[in-house]
């Protein structure tokens, strides 16, 4: 049965407000504070009747508020996304203690105005972790044996992404690249070797910042990537010019090889160091994951085969490699213009 009962709250400066609280087998519902107590009561005698006559008819109440959906999301969550718990938090800070039935498209796209003035990707993301958590709702109100109301709709599916391209192929050309080795290599230390990495393997931050010692096979020249954003296991060779100074950093047992200086479980950024090290070598519109772009376009414009450079990236399929085709054939032209002009004159 729902009961409710009001709070009297005194604030610092000495005014009194007052707090209906609705509960449901001690489990507090649904709060909401006003000025006067008879407000106070009149709202919560009406919600009590409206509440009454849903139950009548048999529709049932979501009883969950949206902080308590996110603390049991984020407990069952067993994903590798480094920044969905951030991500999380921002939605609780917005939503609150709002019920789950109170959350429409529209709230969600007013809360989502902030967002609009960030890349279409930033605010995709927002939008994509809000509906798996809502989605995280609808798999518990299947559950048979559940007896607190979740929802049986998911809002999100409401409102739409933005347009995001992700055609953009950004790489050094051949006055910026040695500029960039040269500035990493003042600043020196491990962020010159993960730079380093970063041009010569293609491995995504994520993977170099989880990399650990005992990940590096010496003999073969391999960094052993287990859990890679596809779920599958990869090889990554390190070219024998960038090995021989993975040696001179070489340490023994499970440590990260980028490890912050304050806590040896989690990797360093070098968000400074990355900033500096673009600045003095005065490199603009240059973000870390276009080091990944930048192998692949050496590779393509080396006359490397997209199959062969998709291998060695880690792509599922020949679809996110395909943005480096025009490089392939740039090559190919000039093989046959090259090999054609010396064998035919008109």
């Amino acid at each position: 049965m729902l009961n409710f009962h009001i709070r009297k709250l005194t604030l610092k400066n000495g005014e009194s407000r007052y707090r209906t609280i609705f509960t449901k087998s001690g489990k507090a519902l649904k709060t909401k504070t006003f000025r006067r107590k008879s407000d106070a009561r009149l709202w919560g005698n009406r919600y009590v009747l409206e509440y009454q006559e849903l139950e009548a008819r048999g529709v049932k109440l979501c009883t969950v508020t949206f902080n308590t959906l996110a603390d049991e999301y984020m407990q069952w969550w067993t994903g590798k996304d480094h920044d969905r718990a951030r991500l999380v938090l921002w939605w609780e800070s917005q939503l609150r203690d709002i019920l789950l039935s109170e959350i429409t498209p529209e709230l969600i796209r007013e809360l989502l105005k902030v967002k609009k003035s960030k890349a279409a990707a930033t605010y995709n993301k927002h939008l994509a972790v809000l509906s798996a958590i809502l989605d995280y709702a609808i798999l518990q109100q299947e559950e048979d044996d559940t007896t607190t109301e979740y929802i049986n709709k998911n809002p999100c599916k409401e409102v739409r992404s933005l347009k995001v391209d992700n055609k953009r192929v950004r790489y050094l050309s051949d006055e910026e690249k040695p500029r960039l080795l040269e500035s990493a290599k003042e600043i020196g230390g491990l962020f010159y070797l993960k730079v380093l990495m970063a041009l010569t393997t293609g491995m995504r931050k994520g993977e170099l910042e989880e990399l650990r010692w005992c990940d590096i096979d010496y003999t073969r020249g391999l960094a052993i990537l287990p859990d890679t954003k596809n779920d599958t296991a990869r090889h990554t060779p390190i070219p024998d010019v960038i090995l021989g100074l993975v040696k001179q950093h070489r340490q023994l047992g499970r440590g990260l090889l980028f490890p912050s200086t304050t806590n040896p479980d989690k990797p360093f950024d070098y968000k400074k160091q990355w900033a500096n090290c673009l600045k003095a070598a005065d490199i603009h519109d240059f973000r870390w994951h276009d080091m990944r772009h930048d192998t692949a376009s050496t590779l393509a414009r080396d006359g490397r085969t997209l199959k062969e450079i998709s291998e060695i990236l880690g792509h599922k399929s020949l679809v996110s490699t395909d943005r480096y085709t025009h490089l392939c054939t740039e090559h190919k032209a000039l093989v046959l213009n090259d090999t054609m002009s010396k064998m035919i004159t008109i």
